[in-house]
Protein backbone atom coordinates (compact mmCIF):
# COMPACT_ATOMS: atom_id res chain seq x y z
CA UNK A 1 0.00 0.00 0.00
CA UNK A 2 1.31 3.30 -0.85
CA UNK A 3 1.28 6.11 1.48
CA UNK A 4 -0.81 9.41 0.50
CA UNK A 5 0.89 12.36 0.71
CA UNK A 6 0.93 14.45 3.09
CA UNK A 7 -0.06 18.09 2.58
CA UNK A 8 1.35 20.63 5.31
CA UNK A 9 -0.32 23.93 5.14
CA UNK A 10 1.86 26.99 4.68
CA UNK A 11 2.18 28.83 8.01
CA UNK A 12 -0.05 31.58 8.35
CA UNK A 13 1.45 35.49 8.14
CA UNK A 14 1.64 37.28 11.41
CA UNK A 15 -0.02 40.58 11.27
CA UNK A 16 0.73 43.14 13.82
CA UNK A 17 -2.32 45.14 15.61
CA UNK A 18 -2.66 48.50 14.96
CA UNK A 19 -1.63 49.39 18.30
CA UNK A 20 -1.32 52.97 17.97
CA UNK A 21 -4.67 53.97 16.30
CA UNK A 22 -5.79 52.00 19.48
CA UNK A 23 -4.28 53.95 21.82
CA UNK A 24 -5.02 57.27 20.14
CA UNK A 25 -8.41 56.39 19.98
CA UNK A 26 -9.05 55.81 24.02
CA UNK A 27 -10.20 59.18 25.99
CA UNK A 28 -8.08 61.00 28.65
CA UNK A 29 -8.42 59.80 32.39
CA UNK A 30 -9.83 63.07 34.28
CA UNK A 31 -7.80 64.41 37.43
CA UNK A 32 -9.35 62.89 40.43
CA UNK A 33 -10.42 65.71 43.46
CA UNK A 34 -8.69 65.93 46.65
CA UNK A 35 -11.70 63.88 48.50
CA UNK A 36 -11.02 61.44 46.30
CA UNK A 37 -7.33 61.08 46.29
CA UNK A 38 -7.67 61.06 50.38
CA UNK A 39 -10.55 58.07 50.47
CA UNK A 40 -8.22 56.38 47.50
CA UNK A 41 -4.96 56.71 50.27
CA UNK A 42 -6.68 55.26 53.03
CA UNK A 43 -8.07 52.51 51.66
CA UNK A 44 -4.64 50.98 49.86
CA UNK A 45 -3.27 50.13 53.39
CA UNK A 46 -6.39 47.61 53.69
CA UNK A 47 -6.23 46.69 50.17
CA UNK A 48 -3.00 45.51 50.13
CA UNK A 49 -3.54 43.33 53.66
CA UNK A 50 -6.30 41.94 52.26
CA UNK A 51 -4.21 40.91 48.86
CA UNK A 52 -1.40 39.75 51.13
CA UNK A 53 -3.52 37.33 52.71
CA UNK A 54 -5.09 35.88 49.77
CA UNK A 55 -1.80 35.05 48.29
CA UNK A 56 -0.34 33.62 51.77
CA UNK A 57 -3.86 31.74 51.57
CA UNK A 58 -3.16 30.45 47.76
CA UNK A 59 0.17 29.89 48.44
CA UNK A 60 -0.42 27.49 51.30
CA UNK A 61 -2.70 25.61 49.23
CA UNK A 62 -0.17 24.79 46.94
CA UNK A 63 2.08 23.77 49.28
CA UNK A 64 0.24 21.67 50.95
CA UNK A 65 -1.13 20.00 47.79
CA UNK A 66 2.95 19.09 46.72
CA UNK A 67 3.08 17.31 49.65
CA UNK A 68 -0.11 15.04 48.34
CA UNK A 69 1.64 11.84 47.36
CA UNK A 70 1.75 11.18 43.71
CA UNK A 71 1.23 7.63 42.41
CA UNK A 72 4.34 5.78 40.92
CA UNK A 73 4.16 5.65 37.16
CA UNK A 74 3.53 1.88 35.96
CA UNK A 75 7.01 0.07 34.67
CA UNK A 76 6.73 -1.00 31.69
CA UNK A 77 6.58 -4.60 33.04
CA UNK A 78 3.35 -3.28 34.69
CA UNK A 79 1.97 -2.19 31.52
CA UNK A 80 2.71 -5.13 29.19
CA UNK A 81 1.11 -7.52 31.61
CA UNK A 82 -2.16 -5.71 31.97
CA UNK A 83 -2.12 -5.54 28.45
CA UNK A 84 -1.47 -9.06 28.31
CA UNK A 85 -4.47 -10.06 30.75
CA UNK A 86 -7.40 -8.50 28.12
CA UNK A 87 -5.63 -9.55 24.81
CA UNK A 88 -6.68 -13.07 23.04
CA UNK A 89 -5.25 -15.44 20.94
CA UNK A 90 -7.42 -15.68 17.38
CA UNK A 91 -7.02 -18.49 14.83
CA UNK A 92 -9.12 -18.83 12.23
CA UNK A 93 -8.45 -22.24 10.16
CA UNK A 94 -4.65 -21.91 9.08
CA UNK A 95 -4.96 -18.27 10.18
CA UNK A 96 -2.86 -16.51 13.39
CA UNK A 97 -3.72 -13.32 14.81
CA UNK A 98 -4.54 -11.56 17.93
CA UNK A 99 -7.73 -9.85 19.42
CA UNK A 100 -8.91 -7.32 22.26
CA UNK A 101 -11.32 -8.07 24.67
CA UNK A 102 -13.71 -4.81 24.35
CA UNK A 103 -16.81 -6.27 26.39
CA UNK A 104 -16.45 -9.10 28.76
CA UNK A 105 -19.56 -10.99 27.76
CA UNK A 106 -17.20 -12.29 25.04
CA UNK A 107 -17.10 -9.93 22.19
CA UNK A 108 -13.22 -9.73 20.86
CA UNK A 109 -12.45 -7.10 17.93
CA UNK A 110 -9.80 -8.44 15.69
CA UNK A 111 -8.81 -7.22 11.79
CA UNK A 112 -11.07 -8.79 9.10
CA UNK A 113 -8.32 -10.24 7.54
CA UNK A 114 -7.14 -12.65 10.23
CA UNK A 115 -10.74 -14.28 9.35
CA UNK A 116 -11.70 -13.83 5.61
CA UNK A 117 -12.72 -16.52 3.57
CA UNK A 118 -12.35 -18.96 6.93
CA UNK A 119 -14.85 -21.67 8.41
CA UNK A 120 -14.11 -22.24 11.98
CA UNK A 121 -12.74 -19.67 14.17
CA UNK A 122 -11.15 -19.87 18.31
CA UNK A 123 -10.38 -17.49 20.28
CA UNK A 124 -7.99 -17.78 23.67
CA UNK A 125 -8.02 -15.12 26.33
CA UNK A 126 -5.07 -15.32 28.10
CA UNK A 127 -4.76 -17.81 30.87
CA UNK A 128 -8.26 -19.16 29.45
CA UNK A 129 -9.27 -21.76 27.08
CA UNK A 130 -9.73 -21.92 23.38
CA UNK A 131 -13.19 -21.40 22.77
CA UNK A 132 -15.57 -21.11 19.48
CA UNK A 133 -16.29 -18.02 18.31
CA UNK A 134 -18.24 -16.61 15.72
CA UNK A 135 -18.40 -13.43 13.67
CA UNK A 136 -20.53 -11.22 14.82
CA UNK A 137 -20.25 -8.47 12.21
CA UNK A 138 -16.93 -6.83 10.21
CA UNK A 139 -15.78 -3.80 7.92
CA UNK A 140 -13.60 -5.05 4.75
CA UNK A 141 -13.01 -1.21 4.29
CA UNK A 142 -11.72 -0.42 8.00
CA UNK A 143 -9.98 -4.36 8.36
CA UNK A 144 -11.95 -4.62 11.69
CA UNK A 145 -14.07 -8.00 12.46
CA UNK A 146 -16.05 -8.66 15.97
CA UNK A 147 -15.89 -11.63 17.38
CA UNK A 148 -18.60 -13.55 19.98
CA UNK A 149 -17.26 -16.32 22.05
CA UNK A 150 -19.50 -18.30 23.58
CA UNK A 151 -18.91 -18.26 27.39
CA UNK A 152 -20.64 -19.70 30.86
CA UNK A 153 -19.04 -16.64 32.66
CA UNK A 154 -18.16 -13.14 31.99
CA UNK A 155 -14.35 -12.89 31.20
CA UNK A 156 -12.63 -11.36 34.38
CA UNK A 157 -11.41 -7.92 32.49
CA UNK A 158 -11.44 -6.21 29.34
CA UNK A 159 -9.51 -3.92 27.76
CA UNK A 160 -8.90 -0.34 29.42
CA UNK A 161 -9.67 2.17 26.34
CA UNK A 162 -7.76 5.36 25.58
CA UNK A 163 -7.72 7.44 22.57
CA UNK A 164 -5.47 8.19 19.66
CA UNK A 165 -6.06 11.83 20.17
CA UNK A 166 -3.43 12.30 22.58
CA UNK A 167 -1.05 10.60 20.72
CA UNK A 168 2.44 12.52 19.80
CA UNK A 169 5.16 11.76 17.66
CA UNK A 170 8.46 10.20 19.42
CA UNK A 171 5.31 8.80 22.43
CA UNK A 172 6.20 5.11 24.03
CA UNK A 173 3.86 2.35 22.53
CA UNK A 174 3.66 -1.24 23.00
CA UNK A 175 1.73 -4.50 21.18
CA UNK A 176 0.73 -7.76 22.00
CA UNK A 177 0.28 -10.53 19.70
CA UNK A 178 1.04 -13.99 18.42
CA UNK A 179 3.92 -13.61 16.20
CA UNK A 180 4.82 -16.34 14.23
CA UNK A 181 2.32 -18.17 16.64
CA UNK A 182 4.18 -16.74 19.35
CA UNK A 183 0.92 -15.91 21.53
CA UNK A 184 0.73 -12.67 23.83
CA UNK A 185 4.49 -12.07 22.40
CA UNK A 186 5.12 -7.75 23.56
CA UNK A 187 7.21 -5.40 21.20
CA UNK A 188 7.93 -1.98 21.86
CA UNK A 189 8.24 0.89 20.45
CA UNK A 190 7.04 4.84 19.74
CA UNK A 191 5.07 6.63 17.06
CA UNK A 192 6.18 7.65 13.85
CA UNK A 193 3.27 9.99 12.64
CA UNK A 194 0.07 10.34 15.17
CA UNK A 195 -2.35 10.25 12.19
CA UNK A 196 -0.80 9.01 8.63
CA UNK A 197 -3.46 9.21 5.85
CA UNK A 198 -3.93 6.38 4.08
CA UNK A 199 -6.53 5.31 0.93
CA UNK A 200 -8.40 7.77 2.92
CA UNK A 201 -8.01 6.41 6.55
CA UNK A 202 -6.20 7.51 9.33
CA UNK A 203 -3.62 5.56 10.97
CA UNK A 204 -1.10 5.59 14.03
CA UNK A 205 2.46 5.12 12.42
CA UNK A 206 5.01 3.51 14.67
CA UNK A 207 8.24 2.09 14.41
CA UNK A 208 7.30 -1.09 16.06
CA UNK A 209 8.62 -4.61 14.85
CA UNK A 210 5.26 -6.01 13.54
CA UNK A 211 5.00 -9.77 12.50
CA UNK A 212 2.45 -11.94 10.69
CA UNK A 213 0.27 -12.58 13.71
CA UNK A 214 0.29 -9.54 15.18
CA UNK A 215 -2.79 -8.55 13.51
CA UNK A 216 -5.84 -7.57 15.53
CA UNK A 217 -3.67 -6.98 18.63
CA UNK A 218 -3.68 -4.13 20.90
CA UNK A 219 -1.49 -0.69 20.17
CA UNK A 220 -1.05 0.54 23.97
CA UNK A 221 0.06 3.63 25.49
CA UNK A 222 2.15 4.61 28.71
CA UNK A 223 -0.22 4.68 30.83
CA UNK A 224 -1.52 0.92 29.86
CA UNK A 225 -4.69 2.07 27.74
CA UNK A 226 -5.67 0.89 24.09
CA UNK A 227 -5.30 3.24 21.71
CA UNK A 228 -5.25 1.29 18.41
CA UNK A 229 -5.59 -2.22 16.71
CA UNK A 230 -2.26 -3.62 15.16
CA UNK A 231 -3.50 -3.45 11.55
CA UNK A 232 -0.56 -4.26 8.80
CA UNK A 233 2.71 -3.11 7.58
CA UNK A 234 4.25 -1.85 4.42
CA UNK A 235 6.03 -5.16 2.59
CA UNK A 236 9.71 -4.69 1.91
CA UNK A 237 9.89 -2.41 4.37
CA UNK A 238 11.17 -1.94 8.10
CA UNK A 239 9.94 0.00 11.38
CA UNK A 240 6.77 0.90 9.05
CA UNK A 241 3.64 -0.41 10.48
CA UNK A 242 0.11 0.67 11.18
CA UNK A 243 -2.85 0.65 13.80
CA UNK A 244 -6.50 1.66 13.26
CA UNK A 245 -7.00 4.18 16.00
CA UNK A 246 -9.40 2.51 18.78
CA UNK A 247 -11.62 5.57 18.59
CA UNK A 248 -12.78 4.61 15.09
CA UNK A 249 -12.69 0.58 15.93
CA UNK A 250 -15.26 0.78 18.48
CA UNK A 251 -17.12 3.74 17.09
CA UNK A 252 -17.92 1.46 14.19
CA UNK A 253 -18.96 -1.49 16.09
CA UNK A 254 -21.27 0.39 19.15
CA UNK A 255 -24.87 -0.65 18.73
CA UNK A 256 -22.96 -4.22 19.31
CA UNK A 257 -21.06 -2.99 22.26
CA UNK A 258 -23.93 -1.17 23.67
CA UNK A 259 -26.13 -4.16 23.13
CA UNK A 260 -24.03 -6.64 24.94
CA UNK A 261 -22.86 -4.67 27.93
CA UNK A 262 -26.63 -3.94 28.68
CA UNK A 263 -27.61 -7.77 28.59
CA UNK A 264 -24.40 -8.41 30.65
CA UNK A 265 -25.40 -5.89 33.47
CA UNK A 266 -29.25 -6.99 32.99
CA UNK A 267 -28.25 -10.71 33.77
CA UNK A 268 -25.88 -9.86 36.31
CA UNK A 269 -28.93 -7.83 38.26
CA UNK A 270 -31.39 -10.32 37.71
CA UNK A 271 -28.84 -12.96 39.43
CA UNK A 272 -28.21 -11.27 42.30
CA UNK A 273 -32.19 -10.52 42.57
CA UNK A 274 -32.71 -14.53 42.55
CA UNK A 275 -30.63 -15.19 45.02
CA UNK A 276 -31.70 -13.04 47.61
CA UNK A 277 -34.91 -14.15 47.42
CA UNK A 278 -33.81 -17.85 47.25
CA UNK A 279 -32.11 -17.27 50.86
CA UNK A 280 -33.99 -18.20 53.87
CA UNK A 281 -35.32 -15.25 55.78
CA UNK A 282 -32.91 -14.91 58.27
CA UNK A 283 -29.91 -14.64 56.04
CA UNK A 284 -32.18 -11.79 53.95
CA UNK A 285 -32.63 -9.74 56.99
Amino acid sequence: MAGAAVQVPAQAALVAPAVAGALAALPAAAEPSDSEATSAEEGAPQRARTTKSKRSGESKEAKEKDKEPRPEPLTWSQVAAHAQSWTAAVRADLNYGAGIVVERSGLVLTNHHVIANTRSVTVTPFGGEATKAEVLDSDVGLDLALLRVQLAEPLPREASVGSAAGLGVGDDVLAVGSPRKMFFSVSRGMVSFPARQLDGVSYIQTDLPINEGNSGGPLVDREGHVVGVVSFILKESQGLSFALPIDRALARFAPQLEAARQAREGAAAAGAGGSAESEPPSAQR
